[in-house]
């Protein structure tokens, strides 16, 4: 896959909280929250890794999804499955021979999450999760807890992940079916250039967030990562200045952070503001500034429209150099330019139409949300994202 791959935004699941003349009727409610995603990309440029950053980005994503919440007494059961269809023009060059089509690709994942609400506030949840793809399997593991004070105004949480990820290749090719091999560039293939094909990454995010008066609402949320194995992509080539092409090479750890803060402003009539910075820093000598503000203007009782704008700008690694400037003698290479030196900006718009329609007794249509952001980055990277997520909920009563 692409490693230029912008990743897709997921849409939170919402819960329907129950009308008065429900509760009245039952004391226990099943209650399941359905939504249905899909989620189109499109992109193009001209500094593909996979050709040593020249040459064409060109990467088409159709993906859809599905989320469920189960929901009954204390407990909450997220599951998640769904697919990537990824048809790349830039990995169609790992063996530069001409496919009828670009290379198609398809990555599959899943997830699944319990919650367990105590009575004090405090939620203890924890879940597993792995993804597939022809060179990629990954599964993952988290724990985490949130609580809220007596009189819900500050809320804190904290949060581990896992991941082990196996980088070889074959297990959805029909000719295995199973982890065979790394994928190399055609030509580079005389000689096995990692020692391992396994990378470990460890998350631990945090957040606090005050509700300042009646207006207004602000976070912190800290994150650091650790990366450790293999950290460089097999297929990515990188040319040299005597012309001589290598397989890129990356340290085998990594240590990432970050720290974010918004404020959410409710400014009076029908208006909320959401706004956020972020600021990320690495031992790769990446440093980046990110500012994100997304809009939500209701216009009447079931239309809300969703402006949003986003501006980033990062500093290049100490390991990238464009094609053909890297020295032979130096140790570590990549032509990424994920890892280079630029500035980008997505602005976009969407609509959330929420009739909360009761079509029978125990199924609800909440509604649907559309959204469109167009992306573009200073080194001619390009993008349009355009999704769809259509929301209902199923109730049961348990005892009448």
């Amino acid at each position: 896959m692409n490693k230029q791959l912008i990743v897709l935004g997921s849409i939170a699941l919402c819960s329907h909280n129950l009308s008065a003349q429900d509760t009245k009727e039952q004391d226990t409610v099943d209650q399941s929250d359905i939504e249905l995603v899909y989620n189109h990309y499109i992109q193009d440029g001209n500094h593909s890794a996979v050709t040593g950053g020249t040459g064409t980005e060109a990467l088409t994503v159709y993906g859809p999804s599905v989320n469920i919440k189960r929901s009954r007494k204390n407990n909450i059961l997220t599951f998640n499955v769904g697919t990537d269809i990824i048809s790349s023009a830039s990995t169609d060059n790992i063996d530069f021979v001409k496919s009828s089509a670009s290379y198609t690709d398809i990555h599959g994942y899943t997830y699944g999450v319990l919650e367990h609400k105590f009575r004090n506030g405090f939620n203890l949840y924890g879940g597993m999760g792995f993804s597939i793809e022809s060179d990629y399997f990954s599964y993952s593991g988290r724990l985490g807890f949130s609580k809220e004070d007596v009189k819900k105004q500050r809320s804190y949480f904290a949060e581990i992940q896992a991941f082990n990820d196996d980088l070889r290749w074959g297990r959805i090719n029909e000719n295995y079916y199973k982890a065979v091999k790394l994928i190399y560039p055609e030509e580079l293939r005389y000689r096995e250039w990692y020692d391992g094909y396994k990378r470990y990454s460890y998350n631990f995010k945090a957040g606090f967030t005050q509700i300042v008066d009646k207006r207004n609402v602000i976070g912190i949320y800290p994150e650091l990562i650790w990366q450790q194995g293999l950290l460089s992509t097999p297929f990515h080539r990188v040319y040299f200045t005597n012309g001589q092409v290598m397989v890129e090479q990356l340290p085998e750890q990594r240590l990432k952070a970050s720290l974010g803060l918004k404020w959410n402003r409710f400014t009076g009539g029908r208006t909320v503001l959401k706004q956020s910075i972020n600021a990320y820093t690495d031992n790769f000598g990446i440093h980046a500034l990110a500012l994100e503000q997304e809009t939500a203007i209701k216009l009447n009782r079931v239309l809300t429209i969703l402006p949003n704008a986003r501006f980033y700008t990062q500093s290049t690694s100490d390991y990238f150099k464009p094609y053909k400037q890297h020295d032979i003698s130096d140790q570590h290479y990549t032509s990424d330019y994920d890892y280079s030196r630029f500035y980008s900006y997505s602005v976009g718009m969407g609509f959330r139409y929420n009739p909360f329609k009761t079509l029978n007794r125990h199924f609800l249509f909440k509604g649907m949300t559309l959204r469109y952001n167009y992306y573009q980055r200073s080194d001619g990277l390009w993008s349009h994202i355009l999704s769809a997520s259509f929301q209902s909920v199923f109730t049961r009563n348990t005892k009448k």
